[in-house]
């Protein structure tokens, strides 16, 4: 794809296109091209997916005058192809655009270029998150520090937030956190009158480029994209190539191959180290981080340039599983002047997310809740580590529901790698729960398979003694 210098509008013929083709209606692609028609773009939608409602189709043609298809339609007079990022490269409306050199956004670069020309915001720094892992935990811890000082907007997978002196109203729920939601959160603040000093917003396989500041909370575990023509790292990294001028950047030390891009096109960036970035590392200027974080189950330390500090952790949740996350949330907050004395009143009282690892009650049974969009089987992996150490010796067992609600989520749960998980780890379980469809060729004939999250967690409960844990670790849309 063509790159974009500081997303000025007259190198990409955004100003002047004569068609917009606009690609994928179910990843909020249906935002972007309401968005460009209402800003009198003359726009063709195309419903890649063949999943849009008919009735919605009708609507944009007879509502905002933009023309739809099912099928992939010819360039024709169209100067202008916009596209998400996992799309297959060899479909036909791409493929076309290629031979005929007409440019080709991705649906991130779109949003960053319309924010622009909608004069948003008039005031106040924007953050964009994206990553792997930790997105939305990284950008909840910085959105209560910030809120210290400073009123935040809040959006995450989690729903549209509003943040004053560390208390959450929620503004909004069921926008999703592909690029061109971020419109339409947008929409909502301007319908609510809601203004803040701060606007953070968790973004999916990639960055838009408009913010002030851009995070990349990790790039592994890496996944193919795009009919595996690419990974999912070269598109979050991509915002490297064309944001704005201005933006500084957040990036893990350990994505070495992201600072190299950021070298390659004079990016301004900080640079954060979790548990897993060694302490001794810290002191090989070659590599160290601007902050370090270290954690066990009772603290966490930070150590930088200008010394060290720490926080105290509750012990209702996994902390371990944030380890990424207090590093991220610490090193913007400091950048952004919060004190020290903040950052810790709000790691001291933080007891792990809603819909991330936490520890619950489940009709009388002690739930250990890790069951959501970011699951996979490291994370399971810590999970039952974790149930382990709270059985203690008393008499009684862990039944864990594991797999995947397919349907709710970009990347399911790998049958190869539970199947694995479950021969060295199911003898550790009184038993186990498999979710989904593609877990039922997981032979084992004490399994019990089950189709979602919610009857798999009855059953458990309906197996359970009072004295047993139940383990949740199904990926899935919470």
């Amino acid at each position: 794809m063509p790159s974009i210098d500081n997303m000025d509008l007259s190198k990409i013929g955004f100003q002047d296109a004569s068609g917009i083709i606009v690609l994928d209606l179910t990843h909020a692609g249906i935002i972007i091209a309401t968005k460009l028609a209402e800003m009198s773009y003359p726009v063709t939608a195309v419903d890649v997916y063949k999943t849009v409602d008919e009735k919605v189709l009708q609507e944009l043609e007879e509502k905002h005058g933009i023309k739809v298809s099912k099928e992939p339609i010819s360039i024709n007079d169209n100067d202008l192809v916009i596209s998400p990022a996992h799309l297959d490269p060899e479909y036909p409306v791409l493929s076309e655009a290629r031979k005929k050199g007409i440019t080709i956004l991705t649906h991130h670069q779109a949003v960053g270029n319309i924010l622009p020309i909608k004069g948003w915001p008039e005031r106040g720094t924007v953050i964009e998150i994206t990553g792997s892992k930790a997105k939305t935990s990284s950008a909840s811890l910085l959105a209560e520090m910030l809120s210290q000082k400073m009123k935040v907007v809040l959006h995450t997978s989690r729903g549209l937030e509003l943040w004053k002196k560390g208390q959450c109203r929620i503004l909004n729920l069921g926008l999703s956190i592909a690029p061109g939601s971020i419109l339409l959160a947008i929409d909502k603040l301007e319908e609510l009158e809601v203004s803040a000093d701060c606007y953070i917003f968790e973004v999916s396989i990639g960055l838009t480029g408009f913010a002030d500041i851009g995070i990349i909370t990790t790039l592994e575990p890496d996944y193919p994209i795009a009919a595996s023509t690419s990974n999912s790292s070269d598109a979050k990294m991509n915002v490297l190539s064309y944001a704005n001028s201005e933006e500084i950047f957040f990036l893990n030390i350990k994505d070495r191959k992201a600072q190299e891009m950021a070298n390659k096109y004079g990016r301004t960036v900080f640079t954060f180290g979790d548990s897993e970035y060694s302490g001794a590392d810290y002191k090989n200027t070659d590599i160290a981080a601007d902050i370090v974080t270290e954690s066990d189950n009772s603290s966490v330390i930070f150590r930088n340039e200008n010394g060290i500090f720490s926080a105290k952790l509750s012990e209702k949740y996994n902390s371990k599983s944030y380890a990424t996350a207090f590093a991220v949330s610490t090193s913007v907050a400091l950048n952004l002047g919060m004190s020290e004395q903040d950052i810790i009143k709000v790691i001291c009282s933080f007891e792990g997310l809603q819909g991330r690892m936490q520890e619950k009650e489940l009709s009388g049974r002690v739930l250990i809740d890790n069951s959501n969009s970011g699951m996979d089987i490291k994370s399971a992996e810590r999970s039952l580590d974790y149930a382990l150490t709270r059985l203690g010796n008393r008499d009684s067992g862990i039944i864990m529901v594991l797999g995947e609600e397919a349907a709710q989520v970009c990347e399911g749960l790998p049958p190869e790698q539970v199947s694995e998980f479950a021969i060295r780890r199911s003898d550790e379980l009184s038993k186990m729960i498999l979710v989904g469809a593609r877990m039922q060729n997981i032979g084992n004939d004490s399994f019990t398979y089950v189709s979602g999250l919610e009857e798999g967690l009855d059953m458990a409960v309906a197996m359970a003694s009072d004295k047993d844990i139940i383990l949740s670790c199904v990926k899935c849309f919470r």
